[in-house]
């Protein structure tokens, strides 16, 4: 087997020998062969884990494209990844097998578990929700594939549907086993995208499909949709998965193997995070973790030293760099080991430190392979750590290293430099207010920021580095929020905010919600919006509210009242 990458040892021997085995002698691995290449070392990112892979890898190389990454790069996340796995299983408590929230309201969730356990209607094993008129799925294939296997169902899909059966839907979802949602291209989804959203905070038992929109000029009833709008509704779809995943929970894409697995957690009485590979599911784990910044460190250490700017380091700068992102020292015998590994052979005592060049990719496979091995100077060469030790060991404790990054750092995908000045220190991690809703209105800056700064608040504008997918970096400024404002204003769809405020009061969070309806006629983006795409946009946005009001979270349809509301809770939390 050809090896046209230098390997260093053991551990990038072994991810080469996968790597080989799904792309062959390919220097890049592309983008749709990530998660699997992972799922093949029984590592199992989410798919917004993947996607911070590919964008800190960009900003790293400061490539034009998020479309592959490098062995090298391969190679710092699988590792991490194992050594956050290895610690959660050697001790849970070092690693969160989900996110933690500091806006959490413990009361909430209490009232809400209380309510699904008093409900006295007759219980279902599985709530058939999501997409309805015109889809037929339910028909054609969910209600065949239950009754076959004596699996009782709820439908609310009824042909002489009345406005009294709303509180049957609600009593039926309350006492339903499974909730089975499939979200397809037919229709916009807004108040199921919601709603999802909503049970996967609330922790309920989800099996849900997702079926993306084709593209631009895709038609709902009828209507083409633009390419405004259907990034707006394929970025919806996305969050879904996302927060879905957050949860550790597997999203589907195939209808017939969700119904199957369906049936699997039904009879076996399987937690639905037990679902696998040989199920055809796609299992994910610690999905909240954050790894992209692992190489943005890894960056900063080499380009501490690449004053020039030449994109190589000497074997001498290499190991200052190693000590600036591990905290210790390449030993002798280590420099020895990569010395020959680039086929210069010799002795402790003559090594050509100065004359050896390493390149970035492999300066990422260096730490790769060496950050946890310790050599014993006691033991001779030879003797060295297990394969397993390569994987395990932990030097620096990652939670709090990766939470002191998020405060400092701020991704830009118009400004790739890592200089002090980009970094934004504003101390500690948590804030006192997340600016969440729509993007492409001031509201933040006209009206927001100056409210808080005049108030002595922090705050963290996702609007300045959002990227397409709820990465790990960005769902923990959300975390790491006192109070959660959502601003779901008139002129923007809003729907991804509408799903991240639904996910984090069905967590139980501190939220404060400012709701306006689109008005008719209404322009969005230049393009005005169809009677029925107001309609759906607006029903999203009311059951959003009803939502809230149920579980006391405050709701205003004025932005200045909703930071007036927001300001009182955070001092009163302070």
């Amino acid at each position: 087997m050809s090896q046209p990458l230098i390997l260093y040892g053991d551990t990038t021997r072994e991810l080469y020998e996968a790597w080989y085995n799904k792309v062959g002698s390919q220097t890049t691995l592309p983008h749709d062969k990530i998660q699997s290449l992972f799922n093949d070392i029984a590592l199992f990112p989410s798919k917004s884990q993947v996607f911070e892979m590919l964008h800190c890898a960009r900003e790293c190389s400061q490539r034009n494209t998020e479309n592959f990454i490098t062995f090298g790069e391969f190679a710092v996340f699988a590792t991490e990844l194992q050594k956050y796995y290895t610690n959660h299983e050697r001790d849970p408590s070092t690693v969160d097998s989900y996110p933690v929230q500091v806006s959490k309201v413990p009361d909430k969730r209490k009232k809400g578990e209380l309510r699904t356990q008093r409900s006295t209607t007759s219980a279902y094993d599985v709530f058939l929700g999501g997409s309805c008129n015109p889809t037929s799925w339910r028909k054609d294939h969910a209600i065949p594939h239950f009754k076959g296997r004596g699996i009782t169902f709820y439908n609310p899909q009824q042909a002489n549907w009345v406005p009294e059966m709303i509180e049957l839907e609600h009593q039926a979802k309350n006492s339903s086993q499974i909730l089975f949602w499939v979200l397809n291209s037919a229709t916009r989804n807004v108040a199921s995208m919601v709603e999802v959203s909503q049970f996967a905070g609330s922790n309920r038992r989800l099996i849900v499909v997702l079926n993306p929109y084709p593209g631009p000029g895709h038609q709902i009833l009828g209507e083409p949709i633009t390419k405004a709008e259907f990034e707006d509704l394929q970025n919806g779809m996305e969050t879904v998965q996302d927060l879905i995943e957050r949860q550790g929970i597997p999203v589907f894409s195939n209808l017939e193997v969700a119904l199957n697995c369906t049936s699997k957690v039904l009879k076996e009485n399987l937690a639905i995070e037990e679902l696998g590979l040989k199920d055809q599911a796609q299992p994910v784990r610690l999905a909240h973790i954050q790894i992209g910044d692992k190489l943005i460190r890894l960056r900063e250490a080499f380009d501490t030293l690449d004053t020039a700017r030449s994109g190589k380091l000497s074997l001498a700068e290499i190991k200052m760099a190693f000590r600036i992102h591990v905290h210790r020292d390449l030993s002798p015998l280590d420099l020895q080991a990569i010395c020959s590994s680039h086929g210069v052979n010799a002795p402790l005592t003559d090594l050509p430190l100065e004359q050896i060049y390493i390149k970035f990719d492999e300066f990422c496979s260096i730490v790769s392979e060496y950050k946890s091995k310790v050599r014993d100077p006691s033991r001779s060469r030879d003797n060295i750590l297990s394969k397993t030790v390569h994987f395990l060991s932990v030097l620096v404790s990652p939670v709090s290293r990766a939470a002191t990054w998020l405060s400092n750092f701020t991704l830009s995908s118009r400004n790739r430099t890592f200089s002090a000045s980009n970094m934004g220190r504003r101390g500690s991690a948590v804030r006192d207010v997340y600016l969440g809703g729509a993007i492409s209105s001031t509201w933040r800056e006209q009206i927001a920021i100056p409210m808080l700064k005049k108030s002595g608040l922090t705050f963290y504008n996702p609007a300045v580095c959002s990227s397409r997918r709820l990465i790990p970096i960005e769902a923990s400024a959300m975390d790491n929020s006192r109070v959660l404002l959502f601003a779901l204003l008139g002129d923007s769809r809003c729907l991804a905010a509408m799903c991240e405020a639904a996910y984090l009061i069905g967590l139980g969070c501190n939220v404060v919600l400012c709701v306006q309806h689109i008005q008719p006629g209404a322009r969005i983006g230049g393009e005005e919006l169809s009677k029925l795409a107001i309609k759906d946009y607006n029903r999203g946005r009311q059951y959003l509210s009803d939502y809230a009001n149920r579980e006391g979270v405050p709701v205003f349809d004025e932005i200045r009242e909703a930071l007036d509301c927001v300001i009182q809770k955070c001092k009163n939390t302070k």
